[in-house]
């Protein structure tokens, strides 16, 4: 059955709260509404942050329904860091009392500093039961045994820690970074599910390129690329395994996003507790989430107590691939093409294949171009593995790409890693800078880091 994964037999509803999951939209609605009406009341009265930012921007004293909420301000990362600043530890954003705060993780810091996130017992609760839907809608049920790569902190993906224990599920914890540890419990069997990374998940399959012990399922979160095709197409054809992605938000919840086994973009899974918009990247202006569409996603907590956001500009800007599923659930599906702290979505496909590129632009899928000939004649680049720059030249349509380095080409790094970019040029040539997170190289002793691509963004 296409709603669950190919080797699942169990009978149970495959929907992990089919009366939110499958609602009408209008029930969804309801629910929003009445959430949103004690989220306003709340913020008026307990936080001094978005009490003196309406203010400022003119907000009058008379509710403003889940109608009407765009006519109330962004807010955006820069306004969050500001206000713990102003009162550490957590900020003139904090609706609850200090001692009632009984859980902190900390956002990346990807786009700058890292935040403080401080949760109630009621946050814990909610961001637990998002993260349930979404892990349950990618197949992980009672049964499956779940290698995990996700620390369990300082980071909110830790939370999938709690996520597991509620599905019921087998939880095989191993620490980040940790590959000899991973390859030991696939191998022996320990469990049928990985979770980790779409780079970590690709390096596996261009390092091991066979199916590891019971290994049946991956979800990749945490960065942008399981729901690429190439990608996906090379991992599950190396490992023998099926691929579903996840997504979450540090500010908002660790996990808000999960695809089903139709692999057809991941649902929505925050019904009842955040409120999602979709906007045009560049005016700001609202658009309708509907199948096609390309926007920034908008985001409002609706039940969170500690430290609440409203209208937060994440900088997921996605694709719609449509407001329904064959599996029931009635949520919208998306697929992400650019994260905040990330390269414009683009991976190769293969790692180890040289003069291949995969090309990305926001109005369409990647697609596999031999490199430099057939590269579209809106872009030219070239890279150089010197002080982590690269050198390239464009017009002035955005393109991204991952350029996979070669043993053999001159100037290029002999080993593997993932290195994502987000650089934006100005003129015509300029030197990109780009970030370098590195995974440790198995064969040296003490461990070295590997590249195995470079990702330049060129606008």
């Amino acid at each position: 059955m296409a709603n669950r994964l190919p080797d699942d037999a169990c009978d149970r509803d495959w929907i992990w709260e089919r009366e939110i999951e499958a609602a009408p939209w209008e029930e969804t609605r309801r629910l929003s509404v009445g959430a949103w009406e004690r989220q306003f009341r709340r913020l008026r009265e307990s936080s001094p942050f978005y009490a003196s930012k309406w203010r400022d921007a003119g907000v009058g004293a008379s509710f403003v329904s889940l109608a009407d909420i765009t006519t109330l301000p962004f807010t955006t990362k820069d306004e969050l860091r500001a206000q713990l600043d102003e009162q550490p530890p957590f900020g003139t954003n904090l609706c609850v009392a200090p001692e009632q705060v009984k859980r902190v993780y900390q956002t990346s810091g990807t786009t700058g500093a890292p935040s403080v996130l401080g949760l109630t017992r009621g946050d814990m609760e909610s961001w637990t039961l998002m993260g349930t839907r979404t892990y349950y809608a990618t197949g992980i049920h009672e049964h499956s045994s779940v290698l995990t790569t996700f620390g369990a902190g300082p980071f909110v993906a830790g939370h999938t820690h709690f996520v597991l224990l509620r599905i019921g599920a087998r939880s095989v914890p191993v620490a980040p970074g940790d590959t000899d540890r991973v390859l030991f419990g696939l191998r022996a069997g320990l469990a049928d599910t990985l979770l980790c990374t779409a780079s970590f998940a690709q390096y596996l399959a261009n390092r091991a390129g066979e199916r590891l012990g019971s290994l049946t399922h991956i979800v990749t979160g945490g960065e942008p690329g399981g729901g690429i095709p190439a990608i996906r197409d090379h991992m599950q054809r190396a490992l023998g395994v099926t691929v579903t992605e996840v997504m979450g938000i540090g500010d908002i919840a660790p996990s808000l996003f999960g695809e089903c086994p139709h692999q057809q973009g991941m649902h929505f899974c925050g019904a009842g507790h955040v409120w999602v918009e979709l906007i045009d990247p560049d005016t700001q202006e609202p658009m309708e989430i509907e199948t096609g569409a390309v926007g920034e996603l908008v985001y409002t907590a609706l039940t969170r107590e500690a430290m609440p956001v409203v209208r937060f500009l994440g900088g997921d800007v996605v694709r719609i691939e449509g407001t329904s599923c064959d599996c029931g659930r009635t949520s919208f599906r998306m697929r992400i093409l650019e994260r905040a702290g990330c390269a414009p979505l683009a991976a190769s496909s293969r790692a180890s294949t040289p003069g291949k590129v995969t090309s990305a632009a926001r109005d369409g899928p990647p697609a596999m171009l031999d490199t430099p000939e057939d590269w579209p004649p809106a872009f030219w680049a070239r890279t150089k593995y010197r002080a982590g720059k690269a050198e390239a030249r464009s017009s002035t349509k955005k393109v991204s790409v991952v350029v996979p380095t070669s043993t053999n080409g001159p100037g290029t790094p002999r080993s593997p890693c993932r290195v994502f970019s987000r650089a934006h040029t100005r003129g015509t040539a300029s030197q990109i800078p780009w970030t370098v997170s590195t995974i440790p190289d198995p064969s040296s002793d003490p461990p070295k880091p590997m590249i195995s691509r470079i990702g330049i963004t060129v606008a």
